[in-house]
């Protein structure tokens, strides 16, 4: 069960609680650009407030250049896009722990979103948001902001990465939603014997981080265990102006501008802890377990009209594999996650919360999975694949303020909708030699159920499929081609997101709906 503690005072001396869950619940530099948003600060009470719900929620913040702090080399052995292995990726230097920025920096496929100093998104080949798919270890992990304030790339660290695998297009059935491409994440795997690293780093704008990972075990039982920690001011652009200093020097809406107090904070603090166990249970039979945790606080992003007084993610896989069971299993997979996610967004430290008091959208997201898939030899060059993959995802989400916007207490953002997916695939692989032929099919049966009453359920199905070829032509020439079609349902934002409004002189609030229950999927 969620319990709630309050933590430390902040650099203004105020406190805030953070959330926590047990496993059972569910840099920016340069110019920051200020954004359009369907409402403008007036004079008038009742539009103060709408502006301060509809700008603070539904901006659109446009990216802005970052430089990156700190003098840092993230290891990654080896990233895989479209079945070629790229080597040292870390390449001129990956620094910080930002995935995204080492995907961007290694893969010309992928563009940045930035956003903050940390947790910055991806673009690949011009699609983005839900659909690329990410996982961790074969686990989904969904942000909790509506907005992707913590998109899932941000939920696993550099330092953490054993391999990346990049797939372009809509040709994986193995996983819910794949409709434009997918980012799988392998964490590092331990090894024998023992060993052990620790790095201290620091850089510009007072960026430190401290790191250690200890690895060892038999050949039969491994372990590894992985902590780090970092911090930085806020990053400076080339005349030396902080993200506060940048804002107010380009005309950002004065209610959006960062209080005096908290004027010089820093830009984000981060925190990790993850865990892999991997055990050979007799000849044949391998169990891996694995767990990370992630806590972020304070992260700043002045793009935006609000900020993440705190981000917490936490992750847990468990697979289990089972080789030659016989003519009909060459290799028999049961893989089961469950990952949550807890993301505050909050106007405590901009003008606003000073004026009419702080608001905040305190938005949580867990999803839950198990896939089963079962490998087997057709022929001596034929392999076929069959499975079952099953996910429960929730998304739910409330407002809460103080003084004047404590009116918005209770309002429900997202009202705690359950995602539920069912799904059967198989994949045959053909090898002529020189040419390898691929086939794939998924067919999925999805239920989205809000837990309003006045919001109605909808229900999705449909087939998904693909072919492609590859021809290695020489050592050093390749063509690849393909065909598919996958799906996506909308999501909870896309569907069901609503947003209270409230006229300050007679009292009344209207809900919004912002989000449109009527939506079909995406192919």
């Amino acid at each position: 069960m969620p319990f709630r503690r309050v933590r430390a005072a902040g650099p203004g001396g105020s406190a805030s609680a953070r959330r926590f869950h047990g496993a059972d619940s569910s840099t920016t530099s340069g110019s920051p650009h200020d954004t359009q948003s369907g409402a403008r600060f007036m004079k008038k009470k009742s539009q103060i407030v709408s502006f301060m719900v509809c700008s603070a929620i539904c901006s659109a913040a446009t990216a802005a250049d970052q430089q990156v702090a700190g003098d840092e080399t993230e290891e990654m052995p080896g990233m895989v896009v479209e079945g070629t292995r790229l080597s040292d990726v870390s390449g001129k230097e990956v620094k910080s722990a930002d995935l995204a920025e080492a995907l961007f920096k290694k893969v010309p496929e992928v563009s940045l979103v930035r956003r903050s100093g940390i947790a910055n998104d991806i673009v690949l080949r011009g699609q983005k948001k839900d659909n690329i798919n990410i996982l961790v270890d074969g686990a989904k992990i969904y942000g909790a902001c509506p907005n992707r304030m913590d998109p899932p790339t941000s939920h696993i660290l550099t330092n953490n990465v054993e391999a990346v695998e990049i797939t372009e297009g809509p040709y994986d059935v193995e996983n819910f939603g794949t409709l434009s491409g997918a980012v799988k994440i392998t964490t590092r795997e331990p090894e024998e014997g023992f060993n052990g690293e620790v790095s201290a780093n620091g850089g510009a704008w007072n960026y430190r981080k401290l790191a250690a990972t200890l690895s060892g075990g038999s050949e039969r039982v491994r372990g590894l265990v992985s902590a780090s920690s970092e911090s930085s001011d806020q990053y400076q652009d080339g005349d030396g102006r902080t993200f506060a200093e940048q804002m107010e020097a380009n005309g950002v809406d004065p209610t959006r501008l960062y209080q005096p107090r908290y004027r010089d904070m820093e830009a984000y603090t981060k925190r990790t802890v993850m865990g892999r166990l991997d055990m050979q249970v007799t000849d044949g039979q391998q169990l891996s377990l694995s767990y990370t945790a992630n806590r972020s606080d304070d992260v700043l992003y002045p793009t935006s009209p609000m900020d993440a007084p705190w981000q917490d993610s936490d992750i847990v896989t468990a697979d289990y594999t089972v080789s030659d069971l016989g003519r009909w299993s060459k290799r028999l997979e049961f893989s089961a996650y469950r990952s949550w996610v807890d993301h505050p967004m909050s106007t405590e430290f901009r003008q606003v919360a000073a004026m009419m008091g702080a608001m905040v959208n305190d938005m949580s997201s867990s999803i839950s999975g198990l896939r089963i898939k079962n490998r087997f030899e057709l022929g001596d060059a034929t392999d076929m694949t069959v499975g079952f993959d099953t996910s429960l995802r929730n998304w739910d989400g409330a407002y809460s303020g103080e003084m004047m916007m404590s009116w918005i207490d209770g309002y429900a953002s997202i009202d705690d909708v359950d995602t539920e997916n069912r799904a059967l695939f198989a994949e045959l692989e053909r090898d002529f030699g020189a040419l390898v032929m691929e086939f794939g099919a998924r067919y999925d049966d999805t239920s989205i159920e809000p837990g309003s009453s006045s919001q109605p359920a909808n229900d999705y199905s449909g087939f998904s499929a693909y072919a492609k070829g590859t021809w290695q032509m020489s050592d050093s020439t390749r063509l690849f081609g393909g065909v598919g079609q996958s799906r996506r349902v909308p999501d909870a934002r896309e569907l069901y997101f609503t947003m209270p409004m409230r006229n300050a002189d007679t009292g009344m609030v209207m809900v919004m709906n912002v989000g449109n229950p009527d939506l079909d999927q995406t192919t």
